[in-house]
């Protein structure tokens, strides 16, 4: 007999402490900058990430988009490498390294290093830092312009040969991971609706509207900037009604991944003149310690936050939104924060790829409506591909012990399920397993796991809470795509004193049969249908059945109009299964866990099913079928 130990779940949100030191250089002057630097250009930093080497040092790329190229041939996109940042809890800082901001504008003099990357020739020393003095005016302040000529001049405003460095494109040469570009904040985050084929949901606040704006021509408006979105994306919307917020949208902070579109500032969330509206969201992160794992799910190589809720607010009072066309492209432009995109530029240039952009900074109102520019169908794929992202769920174990770990199917053991829209050719990734009674194991996609002995019952914890005997974490890949992090726990630990062991503890055999020993008389062992109901009593123990009252099976209960209940067991997975034709079957809705059950039942091991609700279902065909599968 061993008495068990019991720890708390392990999610956490890494943080760590920055240092600052700096370094000493003796600056090259212009001419000789120029002269040995293999390429200089004029460029704004669209994106950072971190990584470790082979010998776990920590470096930084820095994706910077070329605005001006002056000396050499570049990419559209150019990445530069320096020492130092952060990878998960550890931080780095090297003094000689430039101190590169998101969406600040350098002047950049880079040399490309012995294994092909580039570096600033100096450092920091070798990064200016460009300030407009207007964003009205577009002009840089006269010092940085007077730098900028001196190098125009000595480049022939780009003429003189340098390399070829379009092979360092914004893109890891490693292939591990892609720099991302046009996030808002500089931060990447996600809504995960898309991944389950599932639409976000989005309320109207139309309380106010622009002058000679209707509720109808606003929302079609709505409509428009939201299919654009869609159009090149995994993205799709679901109209949730009218609401009026109370307060500004942006103010709501209620993470219950909805969009809040206000079309009205009644609440004087904007307070600069002259702004069409605002959009942004909120997001949160929880990182697994020892990995890069995070809660928005990792699309091709990058990993993401998860977004909580989005918003967008307008400001009706301004006389350009009482175009329905100018309406329609400042919705879809604040939605795109929404959706975590930042500005393709903050600033008045003449690039037309950024200018012709849905997320340039100025409002066209040029009659394109919510009309995509070439520039931002890439960078929403980023976040929403159509590839989507694989999902799983977080699943429960209630373990058996005995003398010899039991050796039966479906005892002790869960197929950890993952899913993707796309395909089924999904590899399950686990990391920080704990061993504290007994220890896991992955083949395919089961997960077993083997008490390290004998184990007198223990209590039966709380699924809802964070306790745990033992638990592991897990994630779900496509080879492309990762998804969300998700656990498996360990909730219960029950002896069966049989040997060997038939999977079925004794105080389970003793509630129900008045004995820990199974019998044929009354058909108690586990290969017997004491009930008659075509399950025998291993897998009504299994399924959390009363194996001497037939009444207690997983069956649909009743079926009326859209919703579905059925006998289930909480915090099991569960597929519903749709199909017109008895041949064919998909699931309908997404896989679902069932959790609305009060605490006595939850840490009850002798808790039978409680009625699961499944709503929306899909019945706009002449005849449906649906049959509810306990994912084992």
């Amino acid at each position: 007999m061993k008495s068990s130990r019991v720890a708390l779940a392990h999610a956490l949100l890494l943080a760590a402490t920055l240092a600052a030191r700096a370094s000493s250089v003796i600056p090259l002057s212009t001419p000789e900058a120029v002269r040995v630097s293999d390429a200089v250009l004029r460029g704004t930093v669209v994106a950072l990430s971190c990584f470790k080497d082979d010998k776990g040092l920590i470096y930084t790329r820095t994706a910077l988009r070329v605005d001006e190229p002056l000396k050499g041939k570049f990419p559209p996109m150019l990445l530069v490498v320096h020492r130092g940042g952060q990878v998960d809890n550890q931080d780095e800082f090297c003094g000689l390294s430039p101190r590169f901001m998101p969406g600040r504008e350098y002047l950049v003099f880079v040399a490309r290093g012995e294994d092909g990357t580039l570096h600033c020739i100096q450092g920091h020393a070798s990064a200016f830092p460009l300030r407009r003095a207007s964003a009205k005016s577009g002009k840089f302040l006269p010092q940085d312009e007077s730098l900028l000529d001196e190098v125009r001049q000595l480049t022939q405003n780009g003429q003189i040969p340098g390399a070829d460095v379009t092979d360092q494109a914004a893109r890891d040469s490693g292939g591990a991971k892609e720099a991302l570009t046009g996030m808002l904040g500089g931060v990447a985050s996600r809504f995960l609706q898309p991944d389950r084929g599932e639409p976000i949901p989005y309320l109207v606040d139309a309380t106010s509207l622009p002058a000679g704006i209707t509720v109808t021509v606003a929302t079609n408006a709505v409509q428009q900037a939201l299919n654009a979105w869609a159009a090149v994306t995994s993205l799709k919307f679901k109209f949730d009604g009218f609401q009026n917020f109370g307060k500004g949208a942006d103010q709501i902070t209620l993470d219950d991944e909805k969009l809040r579109i206000q079309l009205n500032d009644n609440y004087n969330s904007i307070n600069a003149p002259n702004v069409l509206g605002i959009g942004g969201r909120g997001a949160s992160s929880s990182v697994l310690p020892n990995t890069t794992w995070n809660i928005g799910g990792n699309v091709a190589g990058n990993e993401f936050m998860k977004t909580g809720r989005g918003y967008v607010v307008l400001e009706a009072t301004n006389s350009a939104l009482q175009s329905p066309v100018t309406l329609a492209e400042v919705l879809c432009h604040e939605i795109g924060h929404a959706l975590n995109l930042a500005h393709s530029s903050e600033i008045v240039t003449n690039d037309p790829v950024l200018t012709n952009a849905m997320m340039y900074f100025k409002a066209h109102a040029d009659g394109r409506g919510a009309t995509l520019g070439a520039y931002d169908p890439p960078v929403i794929q980023q976040v929403y591909p159509s590839n989507t992202v694989p999902f799983g769920f977080d699943r429960v174990l209630d373990v058996v012990t005995a003398s010899a770990a039991p050796n039966v199917a479906g005892i002790n053991e869960i197929r950890v399920a993952g899913f993707d829209l796309q395909t089924t050719n999904l590899t399950l990734l686990t990391a920080n397993a704990t061993t504290l009674n007994g220890s896991f194991a992955v083949a395919g996609s089961k997960l077993t796991y083997t008490p390290d002995g004998y184990y007198s019952d223990s209590e039966r914890l709380n699924p809802a809470g964070s306790y745990y005997w033992d638990s592991v974490d897990a994630r779900i890949s496509d080879g492309t795509n990762a998804s969300p992090h998700f656990s498996v726990r360990v909730m219960s630990l029950t002896g069966d004193s049989g040997s060997p062991s038939d999977g079925i503890p004794d105080y389970w055999m003793s509630h129900f049969f008045g004995h820990a020993d199974p019998r044929a008389g009354d058909k108690s062992r586990a290969t017997d249908d004491a009930n008659g109901d075509g399950l025998n009593n291993l897998q009504e123990y299994i399924a959390g059945n009363n194996p001497t009252n037939s009444n207690s099976a997983q069956r649909i209960s009743s079926f009326t109009g859209p919703t579905l209940q059925f006998q289930g067991k909480p915090y099991e997975l569960y597929q519903l299964l749709g199909s017109t034709n008895l041949a064919n079957w998909t699931s309908v809705p997404s896989p679902f866990v069932p959790t609305n059950a009060p605490i006595e039942i939850l840490t009850n091991l002798l808790a039978t099913n409680v009625s699961v609700s499944v709503s929306n279902l899909p019945i706009s065909e002449p005849q449906m079928f649906f049959r509810v599968l306990k994912v084992p």
